[in-house]
């Protein structure tokens, strides 16, 4: 039976990775952070992964996602929230972020910037905003001290 639910749980993954990955590909300013190594997919897929990474969340459910169509942007807000704490909680704790994660924020930032003027994700918006801010803040932070460590 957990087996069962694992492979339910990762097909779940899969397709909320797919809907966000259409969702950020109508935005040309998206799509001009994948010019490097990173892919898209790569970033999507970690986004899915950390969204799921303490079980299903409960307001992912199936009528709110249609796998075929690009996510709502509410559902977008909330996966990106949602990762931008769990990475806020890993650079706080002095740990370096890989390439994807360091895309996931950024994009995150691009994201919001775009969507500033929804009204109804306002809270969303300035969340993320600030968590952004202070990660970079944290991570200048690190790089100064190793400097001065030399």
């Amino acid at each position: 039976m957990a087996f069962l639910q694992s492979l339910v749980q990762q097909w779940h993954k899969a397709d909320l990775g797919y809907s966000l990955l259409l969702n950020f590909r109508r935005s040309e300013e998206i799509m001009q952070l994948f010019n490097g190594a990173t892919d898209i997919k790569t970033v999507t897929n970690l986004i899915a992964a950390l969204v799921y990474c303490e079980g299903e969340p409960i307001w992912l459910t199936k009528e709110n996602q249609d796998t075929e169509s690009p996510l709502k942007d509410e559902l977008v807000f909330k996966c990106l929230v949602i990762n931008c704490q769990i990475l806020f909680i890993k650079v706080s704790q002095r740990n370096n972020l890989n390439q994807a994660e360091r895309l996931i924020l950024t994009l995150s930032n691009v994201w919001v910037n775009k969507k500033r003027d929804d009204q109804s994700s306002g809270d969303f918006i300035n969340l993320i905003k600030r968590i952004y801010a202070q990660v970079y803040s944290i991570d200048l932070e690190s790089r100064v001290d190793i400097k001065n460590m030399k």
